[in-house]
């Protein structure tokens, strides 16, 4: 992982063992806030401790990273990227595409939003990718999330692929 980040008196680095219960709590409120759009997702508090774990792995598992913006002592954001891999013979993507960074999940504490921690995470997970050779980051978000969506357009991020679900 590339060095550590500063934004005014932020600094995003990566997540380490003691600042586990923070990001749990910041966990279930994004939990929360997607639970409020789509009724697919279980509640933040039952999930956030197991999720945080399998984020971690995930993470590590895919050269990627866990960065955490921090003021003083307290976690205020965090970022997951992931690096991701196309199949070898999954011959619809140029070569230099295969490998993508994915943000897998990105908040900011409400009362520190619109200060540029965001972009800052952001811009962490990009240096990340880019010192990893990948070319391409891309993220995901709930279609009815339209905060999130403006926010990263305003990031530069454009919508690319749309999925379609219906339940059965």
């Amino acid at each position: 992982m590339a060095t550590d980040w500063h934004l005014a008196n932020n600094l995003i680095k990566a997540l380490t063992q003691s600042q586990r219960d923070q990001v749990n709590g910041l966990m279930a409120q994004l939990q929360a806030t997607e639970r409020a759009l789509s009724s697919d997702r279980a509640t933040g508090d039952a999930m956030a401790e197991g999720h945080v774990d399998y984020l971690l792995n995930l993470a590590e598992s895919s050269a990627g990273a866990f960065l955490t913006a921090i003021t003083g002592e307290q976690i205020i954001g965090f970022c997951v990227v992931i690096i991701t891999e196309e199949d070898e013979c999954d011959l619809h993507l140029q070569d230099s595409f295969k490998r993508a960074g994915e943000v897998t999940d990105l908040i900011v504490h409400p009362n520190h939003r619109k200060r540029g921690i965001g972009r800052a995470l952001i811009s962490a997970a990009s240096a990340h990718c880019q010192a990893s050779g990948v070319r391409q980051l891309k993220l995901k978000t709930l279609a009815q999330n339209f905060q999130a969506r403006n926010a990263f357009e305003t990031l530069g991020f454009r919508p690319h692929e749309i999925i379609h679900t219906i339940d059965l």
